[in-house]
């Protein structure tokens, strides 16, 4: 096995971007929410028509 090249792994651990997650990002904790109520509001669309086969 060929050793790592010290260049490439010192640029790839240099420019690491930090991990969004919803707790530190309010914007995307919204959109989260918002896509959430969609998914569960069409679901319940769904299951009603389903139902009503």
């Amino acid at each position: 096995m060929m050793p790592k090249d010290p260049k490439i792994a010192n640029n790839q651990t240099n420019h690491e971007s930090p991990i969004l997650t919803s707790n530190t990002n309010k914007e995307l904790n919204k959109k989260i929410k918002d896509i959430s109520l969609q998914v569960l509001k069409r679901n319940y669309e769904l299951y009603k028509a389903l139902e009503n086969k």
